[in-house]
């Protein structure tokens, strides 16, 4: 009997005709909500992103076409946003109020929190926004930098905003199993915000884990048996290689990322194992990229160390044989060589000196 008079108010609501009823009540609600999705989305998050980056273009480059164009595109933004925008955005509550009482009003008891920090958030970004447009003309020279962070912290808001709506906004399409535990984390982190770990996922998250250590092991294993096998002379340019002669006389640098590099692979790998989705989805692109980084290295080192050689004991770099070397010495490179007899035969000392150059020192392939 106490829900009663709750009951007959809400009775009393869905008296309420809807003018638009020919339309249903879902795609009334529909083509106020997509009107603000777009604008919240399209240009309160990515309008505003592109206005701040072309601002600090503007700064970086000292370029007036930069900044005027981000002042410009803001004006029009802002006024969208804080018009239209904020309007649909309080026509959502009163369209959904008024056709739907008893789900937003569910909706309400189960994330009350998230939306009334979300409000908070939604004020926060409209003022921030206001001083960002006003102080446009007033923070300029070393103040400037203070403005492009003004902002950076409405972008941050807005992602924020955009954040919470979206565990609420995926309840409503997959609630799973909030109906049964009532709690406030399954209902927010559902499927659609955040995909559950099923007993599949976790297995062959797992089993690839156990890959990629077996991987990595072998990995080591056989990279110290190549180095093992290759003449200490080569293995002696193998840091300069990566480090280059300016920071040659540092090694610690070559070991202490490497290091790191093992270090991450190893959490990547443990993570795995232990099958933590939401660690592996943060950790899955920076490990590819260094292992993209280690075969780079790898290949550098093995292209790099053979020098003088192409092929040690029978070539070198510039494709002169090893037996030839000692008749070009003695009767020399020029006349004996077939390319430049049949183009060039420049009289010229300096076209002979740099095709000399090119001939020992470098390869190019049209000579």
């Amino acid at each position: 009997m106490q829900d009663l008079p709750g009951i007959l108010a809400v009775h009393k609501i869905k008296k309420w005709e809807n003018p638009f009823k020919n339309l249903g009540n879902g795609m009334t609600i529909a083509l106020n909500a997509v009107l603000h999705v777009i604008i919240s989305h399209g240009l309160a998050i990515g309008a505003i992103t592109l206005i701040v980056i072309s601002e600090y273009f503007g700064l970086i480059k000292s370029s007036k076409e930069w900044e005027k164009f981000a002042k410009n595109f803001l004006k029009f933004t802002i006024i969208m946003i804080t018009g239209v925008g904020a309007v649909t955005g309080v026509g959502i509550w009163l369209i959904t109020s008024s056709l739907s009482p008893n789900g937003i009003g569910s909706m309400l008891r189960i994330f009350f929190w998230p939306w009334f920090i979300e409000w908070i958030i939604f004020t926060s970004e409209v003022i921030v926004l206001l001083i960002y447009y006003f102080t446009w003309d007033k923070w300029t020279g070393e103040r400037k930098k203070r403005h492009i962070y003004l902002g950076v912290s409405y972008i941050v808001l807005s992602l924020t905003s955009a954040f919470l709506i979206t565990g609420i906004l995926g309840f409503m399409l997959t609630s799973d199993g909030w109906p049964w535990d009532k709690s406030f984390l399954s209902a927010f982190f559902n499927p659609s915000f955040s995909h559950k770990e099923n007993d599949f996922r976790m297995a062959a998250l797992r089993f690839f884990g156990k890959v990629f250590i077996i991987s990595f092991s072998a990995m080591g294993v056989f990279l110290w048996w190549y180095f093992s096998v290759i003449p200490s002379a080569f293995k002696t340019h193998a840091i300069t290689t990566i480090l280059t002669s300016r920071f040659s006389q540092q090694p610690e640098i070559f070991y202490a990322i490497n290091g790191m590099i093992i270090a991450v692979l190893l959490l990547f790998a443990l993570v795995t194992l232990r099958g933590s989705f939401f660690l592996s989805k943060i950790l899955i692109i920076p490990v590819l990229l260094l292992c993209m980084g280690l075969v780079m290295e790898f290949e550098r080192i093995r292209e790099t160390i053979r020098g003088p050689y192409l092929m040690p004991g029978y070539m070198y770099a510039n494709q002169i044989l090893l037996k030839e070397s000692p008749f070009l010495d003695k009767e020399g490179t020029l006349k004996n060589s077939y390319w430049y007899n049949m183009t060039t035969r420049s009289p010229d000392i300096i076209n002979q000196g740099a095709y000399l150059f090119a001939r020992n020192c470098i390869y190019v392939p049209y000579y």
